[in-house]
């Protein structure tokens, strides 16, 4: 790998990393893409696990610095990526079974459809509050105060559901477990994010050792380390644009990146 092509994967990973961080996701469903164009005759399982091996970096930093300031609500992350990582290993079972085309078709059609559900919907509008649930109370690092309840079969439902069909396209599934934690589980947005890092992180730690074990290891791991460098350094830049931005912009924010990468990620497979 030439010095140039190093470079250009370490500012690949920070702009990628600055964006997945910000609207709090892993960054795979931008990494699976990239991969998918420069390793040509790479199989669907070697193409998961590199970027999955970022998506470990990139949330588990994430989810860490989190954790350190108090702001994850551990009961309800710890039941969450409990429930996660046995459908994420169902997913990571099927990715090696799929053929490239199918897989990058597959892969498009999951962004184009939440892409176009958070476009028209980047808010969570007016919601009936839960009157049975799981009732907590969150004391964040900032002394703000958080009351909510979680309808927690519907959570957990919808956790394995998106573990699976995460892992099973290659991706952390940030990007669709962010809208799902606030819209489903009616989690406040400001703790909502790093929740899903939280279950990201341990849903990747997990698919990623399945992969290794069953030997699908690839030319694509060769990228891990320079991505991972360039997204780990963009983890504080991802985070204040998150308390800046509302969840409003950075849902549409996510929703326009998700409709370009899904137009782009189309074209592998035809």
């Amino acid at each position: 790998m030439s010095p140039a092509e190093l470079l250009a994967l370490v500012v690949a990973g920070f702009v990628i990393g600055t964006y997945a961080t910000s609207v709090g996701a892993g960054g795979g469903f931008l990494l699976a893409p990239v991969l998918l164009l420069r390793y040509e005759e790479a199989e669907p399982a070697a193409i998961a696990m590199a970027t999955l091996s970022v998506v470990i970096l990139s949330s588990g930093l994430a989810a860490s610095t989190a954790a350190w300031g108090r702001r994850v609500d551990v009961p309800v992350a710890a039941t969450l990526t409990a429930t996660a990582i046995p459908a994420g290993l169902i997913g990571a079972a099927g990715t090696a079974l799929l053929p490239r085309d199918v897989f990058a078709l597959f892969f498009a059609v999951l962004l184009a459809l939440a892409g176009a559900y958070l476009a028209l919907r980047p808010t969570r509008g007016l919601i009936q509050p839960v009157t049975r649930g799981w009732r907590r109370t969150f004391i964040d690092g900032r002394r703000d105060t958080f009351r909510y309840r979680i309808p927690i079969r519907r959570g957990m439902l919808a956790t394995a559901g998106t573990a699976g069909l995460s892992a099973l396209a290659g991706i952390g599934g940030g990007l669709i477990y962010t809208p799902l934690v606030t819209r489903v589980m009616h989690v406040p947005h400001s703790l909502a994010v790093p929740i899903a890092q939280v279950v990201n992180t341990g849903m990747a730690v997990m698919v990623v050792t399945f992969h290794l074990a069953a030997g699908h290891a690839g030319d694509p791991m060769r990228d891990v380390p320079a991505l991972g460098l360039g997204v780990i350094a963009s983890v504080p830049l991802g985070r204040r644009l998150n308390r800046k931005l509302g969840e409003g912009p950075l849902t549409r924010i996510l929703a326009l990146g998700l409709l370009l990468v899904s137009v782009r990620t189309a074209l592998i497979a035809f």
